[in-house]
């Protein structure tokens, strides 16, 4: 569900997967010229095991602390069919351990959309903070934050000039509407939600961070 969530092509030209879209109910937008600046996805994790978040996890078992899923969603947020979103940031945060994965599109280099390759990339990036040698492909867009939740959402949302003020966060959820007009909404002033700004939030159990954070 999350795959699909994150790749539906409901936005953009006459193709035929649209064309199917379209007889489905949902609504056709052309893109609109957006401002500046990243689009972030947080995805919250629960449950992390110590040795996922220390970088100790094996590269041929990884459904053993569910690392495939979060391999799956860096592949899904960043990768295109031909490239990589430069203005997209998936963020992975393990909010028992405290700490945040990001992947940057602007940033990201010598990366495939497999699981196993993901894998390794994070796995380097986790285990150098825990006392493992750096090398010289271990950022290669990928960067840790201590921090959970709270801290990513406070940071994000004041990374916006002041005149535009605080950024949309928004919480995809089951009982939310996947509507064109609820996305124009949520994104005032006429402008997509989905634009570059908006910071997406979403997990497999209630969050639990405050609506004024």
């Amino acid at each position: 569900m999350l795959v699909t969530l994150l790749s539906l092509p409901i936005v953009g030209g006459s193709t035929r997967a649209a064309d199917r879209l379209a007889s489905r109910g949902f609504e056709r937008a052309s893109p609109a010229p957006f401002a500046s600046g990243p689009r972030d996805l947080i995805v919250v994790c629960h449950r992390t095991p110590d040795k996922v978040a220390q970088g100790r996890f094996r590269l041929d078992n990884l459904p053993d602390g569910r690392v495939d899923l979060l391999a799956r969603c860096a592949s899904a947020a960043i990768f295109t069919s031909h490239g990589v979103r430069r203005e997209t940031r998936l963020w992975l945060a393990l909010q028992d351990q405290s700490v945040c994965l990001c992947l940057d599109g602007s940033t990201a280099r010598g990366m495939h959309p497999d699981e196993r390759t993901l894998a390794a990339a994070m796995k380097r990036s986790l285990a150098v903070e825990h006392g493992a040698t750096s090398r010289a492909d271990t950022a290669n867009g990928w960067s840790y934050h201590a921090g959970g939740l709270e801290q990513r959402l406070r940071e994000l949302r004041q990374q916006r000039p002041v005149s535009r003020g605080p950024r949309p966060i928004l919480q995809l959820h089951e009982d939310g509407e996947a509507t064109l007009q609820a996305l124009l909404a949520a994104g005032g002033g006429g402008q997509p939600a989905a634009s570059p700004g908006a910071v997406f939030v979403l997990g497999d159990q209630p969050f639990g961070f405050s609506s004024g954070g």
